[in-house]
């Protein structure tokens, strides 16, 4: 097989051309049709996107003496990662976006895998080499797209709050202070009973010795007395501990907001995602042309197309041979 040289080549273009020009156009046509009427009865998507990073979701409790924030481990991206991609969050999305109806579906259990078949298309979490949490989310209207961004987030941002409890921490230790003020409040007024009806000082007990010594009631009632002050110290050290662990909460809520390092928020797309339609179907046209005029010069090049069909000379059908 004789190599075919560069006018050669140019003159058998053309001479195909000539000879095929109303084949390739309309078939060309027709296919551009056949997939210009898909595109167009798909709706626009518009893309928005999030960027998280969990906290270590072992160490950053308000419980632990040394809490503190830091970004999660593999284990933690793993966590949040499975809970996005749960069942739950699922129920949660089609129950609190109505998808039923924004999909166009009725509200039949038939129609439920479609909807869910659609939030996986649509729906799209991944553990980056980063160490963070990507969610895209996909919609035929942008507010969807960014509200289900944000549901998204927000959910994520409540599944770690609920494992190390940073506002329950906070609400317990105000609980248990609100409960010692009360017994301390008894105490105090059960000792200033004590002290007035049976005038026992502990703090001067050669006093108490003097004035009671002969008061068979005051001196029943002195180790009571005694015991009550013991316990009412104690209160009072645990008092001051538990506000100290109370101010130590509040200034973690205050420094820590969000219970997530949040890398991207969520935005309201402007554009419709992917390659302008109109633009999309001319490429496709173009690139039919060129296959299919492809197709027809490889089917010349081997001989499938009979000479008498291609007016071309002797000495250009000859290169082939």
């Amino acid at each position: 097989m004789k190599r075919l040289s560069l006018p050669l080549l140019f003159l058998t273009i053309g001479l195909i051309w000539r000879a095929y020009w109303k084949g390739i156009i309309g078939a060309s046509t027709l296919i551009t049709l056949i997939i210009s009427i898909r595109i167009l009865s798909q709706p626009k998507l518009y893309e928005t996107h999030a960027e998280f990073i969990p906290p270590d979701l072992s160490m950053a409790s308000p419980l632990l003496k040394n809490a503190a924030l830091v970004p999660g481990t593999t284990s933690d991206l793993e966590r949040v990662y499975s809970y996005l991609n749960s069942s739950i969050i699922k129920e949660a999305l089609i129950d609190s976006f109505n998808l039923y109806d924004h999909y166009g579906f009725e509200r039949k259990s038939s129609y439920r895998k479609k909807v869910e078949e659609i939030l996986e298309e649509n729906i799209v979490v991944r553990i980056t080499r980063n160490s963070t949490i990507l969610i895209y989310v996909r919609d035929a209207s942008p507010e969807y797209a960014y509200k289900i961004a944000s549901f998204l987030l927000r959910k994520s941002e409540e599944f770690c709050k609920n494992i190390i409890r940073m506002k329950e921490s906070l609400e317990e230790t105000e609980r248990q202070i609100k409960a010692l003020l009360s017994e301390m409040q008894n105490l105090e007024e059960s000792l200033s009973m004590l002290r007035v009806k049976y005038r026992i000082i502990t703090t001067e007990p050669e006093k108490n010795y003097r004035l009671n010594l002969t008061d068979t009631a005051a001196l029943a009632h002195y180790d009571k007395v005694l015991s009550q002050e013991t316990r009412l110290r104690r209160l009072q050290e645990a008092y001051a501990s538990l506000l100290e662990e109370k101010y130590r909460r509040e200034n973690f809520l205050r420094v820590h907001p969000h219970s997530i390092f949040i890398v991207q928020p969520p935005y309201v797309p402007l554009f419709p995602k992917g390659i302008n339609k109109g633009l999309l179907i001319l490429l496709i046209g173009i690139g039919s042309m060129v296959l299919i005029f492809i197709l027809i010069l490889y089917a010349h090049y081997i001989g499938i197309l009979p000479a008498y069909q291609m007016p071309i000379s002797e000495k250009v059908l000859s290169s082939f041979s």
